[in-house]
C-alpha cells in the first residue's frame, strides 16, 4: 500500500489553494471589471451625447430639416444618434446605423436602456428648440462583448499567473524538501558502529532535532551491538569447553565401551559435534554482519542423527536444499521438540520448488490450535512482535522467524485438517544480502 507523501498532500493543498483562490479573484475582479467598463461606458456615452449636441446646436435649424446619412465608419456601429422631433416623434437626423424610427421622446439625465434592451440611450435638449431631442445610444451588444472581452482577457491573464504561481511554488517546494531526501539518504547509509557514515549537519533548522535524535539512536545501538558482541564472545567461549569435555569422554567412552553399546555412543557423539555447529551458528547469527553459510544438503541427512524416542519423522522428498544446515537444524530442533511437547506422534516433511522459492512444510498430528491463536501468531510474526504476550511462547516459531528472515524468507502458518502445520520459504537467491547462492 502507498504511503502518503509529504510533496504529493503539499502539491494537491497548492493546487487547490490555487484554484480557489484563483476563482475567487477571477470573480472579484470581473464585477469590478464590470462595474468599471459600465461606469466607464455610461461616461463615454455622455461625453458622445454632449459632442455631438454642440456640433448641431451650433447649426442653422433648418440644416436638420431632412434626414441626412453619414458615411459608414467602424464608430458609428458602436455609437449612434438621432434627432428627434419631440411633439411628432419624427426622425430628423441620424447617423447610418440608427434605427428610422425614433429610440426616445424625451429628455432623460442619465443613460438608460430602450424597452427592447437592445439600446442604451442618453438625450439632451436644445435651448433655442424645445421641439428637438438629440437621442445618442450605444447597442447593448457591443457593450456587453466589450465587458466580457475585458473579463475574458483579465481571466486568461489571471489564469497564467496562477499556473506560473504553481510551478514555480512547485520547484521551490522541491528544492526545500532536498535536504529531507538527502537526511533520508545519509541516514540508509549510516552504520553506527563506523562514525564516519553519520549523517553530516543539518541543512534545515527543522531536520536539526532529527538529525540529533539519530545520532543518538545510533550512539545506543551502536553501545548494545558492542555489549552483545561481547557477551557472544564468552557465552560461545563458555559453551565450547562443556560441549568439547563431553565429545573427549564420549570418544573415550567409545574406546572403553563394549561393542554392543559403541553404536549407540557413536550416535550420541555425532549428536554433541552437531550440538557444537549449532550452537555457533546461532552465537554467530546473532553477531551483526554475519550471513548464513549456504551448502547444499539433503533433509533426511539432517534428520539421521537426530533423535526424538517415539516420535516418528517421515521426509517426503530427496531434494536438495540450499540452506545454512545448522541453522536450518536449529529450526527444525525446535520444531521438532514443539509438536512432541503438543501430543505428537508423528511428523511428515515435504519439500516442493515453486520457481525459484523452496518451500518446506512441517506438519504433525498433535493437538493443533485454535484459528483465533493461529491468526495471532502469523499477526507476530508479521511484527515480530516476540513478546509472550502475543503468545510466543518458546524459542520454536521464533527462530525459525529469525532464521528464515536471515536467508531472505518468510514463514506461514497454513491451516491443516489435524495437528499443526508450519511452512519454511526461502529463496535460492538471497534477498537479506543480495547475494546468489
Amino acid at each position: 500500500m502507498m504511503l502518503p507523501s509529504i510533496r504529493r498532500r503539499l502539491a494537491f493543498s497548492l493546487l487547490w489553494v490555487s484554484l480557489i483562490t484563483g476563482l475567487m479573484t477571477i470573480g472579484l475582479v470581473r464585477y469590478i471589471v464590470s462595474h468599471e467598463m459600465e461606469e466607464l461606458m455610461n461616461q463615454e456615452l455622455r461625453e458622445a451625447a454632449e459632442i455631438i449636441h454642440n456640433v448641431l446646436a451650433l447649426s442653422p435649424v433648418n440644416t436638420a430639416a431632412t434626414v441626412t446619412r453619414t458615411g459608414n465608419s467602424e464608430y458609428e456601429e458602436h455609437l449612434v444618434w438621432q434627432l428627434i422631433n419631440s411633439s411628432s416623434g419624427a426622425v430628423l437626423a441620424r447617423s447610418n446605423k440608427a434605427p428610422l424610427t425614433a429610440l426616445l421622446t424625451e429628455v432623460t439625465a442619465d443613460p438608460l436602456p430602450t424597452p427592447d434592451g437592445r439600446w442604451r440611450v442618453i438625450s439632451l435638449g436644445f435651448k433655442h428648440d424645445p421641439h428637438r431631442i438629440l437621442v445618442v445610444a450605444q447597442s447593448e451588444t457591443e457593450r456587453g462583448e466589450a465587458q466580457n472581452d475585458a473579463v475574458f482577457y483579465t481571466f486568461i491573464g489571471s489564469l497564467l499567473m496562477i499556473l506560473l504561481s504553481m510551478v514555480l511554488m512547485n520547484w521551490r517546494m522541491r528544492q526545500e524538501l532536498r535536504p529531507l531526501n538527502t537526511l533520508s539518504r545519509d541516514v540508509q547509509a549510516y552504520d553506527p558502529l563506523v562514525p564516519a557514515t553519520a549523517p553530516p549537519s543539518a541543512q534545515r533548522e527543522e531536520l536539526k532535532p532529527i538529525e540529533t535524535a539519530i545520532q543518538d539512536l545510533g550512539q545506543r545501538l551502536a553501545q548494545r551491538v558492542i555489549s552483545e558482541r561481547a557477551f557472544t564472545s564468552h557465552a560461545a567461549h563458555a559453551l565450547r569447553t562443556p560441549v568439547a569435555g563431553l565429545d573427549v569422554q564420549l570418544a573415550m567412552a567409545l574406546r572403553e565401551a563394549p561393542e554392543s553399546l559403541r553404536p549407540r555412543l557413536q550416535r550420541a557423539r555425532e549428536a554433541t559435534t552437531r550440538l557444537g555447529r549449532v550452537m555457533q551458528a546461532l552465537l554467530a547469527m546473532f553477531r551483526s554482519g554475519i550471513e548464513p553459510q549456504r551448502q547444499n544438503v539433503v533433509l533426511a541427512d539432517l534428520l539421521a542423527p537426530l533423535s526424538f524416542n517415539t516420535l516418528v519423522i517421515e521426509v517426503d522428498s530427496p531434494v536438495q536444499l540450499n540452506v545454512d544446515p545448522d541453522l536450518l537444524t536449529a529450526v527444525l530442533l525446535n520444531l521438532l521438540d514443539n509438536a512432541q511437547r503438543h501430543q505428537a506422534t508423528r511428523v511428515n516433511m515435504m519439500v516442493t520448488q515453486l520457481g525459484s522459492q523452496t518451500h518446506l512444510r512441517v506438519v504433525d498430528d498433535g493437538e493443533g490450535c485454535s484459528v483465533e491463536r493461529r491468526s495471532k501468531l502469523k499477526a507476530a510474526l508479521e511484527r515480530q512482535d516476540y513478546s509472550s504476550s502475543e503468545g510466543l511462547k518458546g524459542l520454536g516459531l521464533i527462530l525459525a522467524d529469525l532464521v528464515l528472515r536471515a536467508h531472505g524468507g518468510s514463514i506461514e502458518l497454513p491451516v491443516v485438517s489435524q495437528g499443526f502445520c508450519v511452512e519454511l520459504i526461502w529463496p535460492e537467491k538471497n534477498i537479506a544480502s543480495g547475494s546468489v547462492t
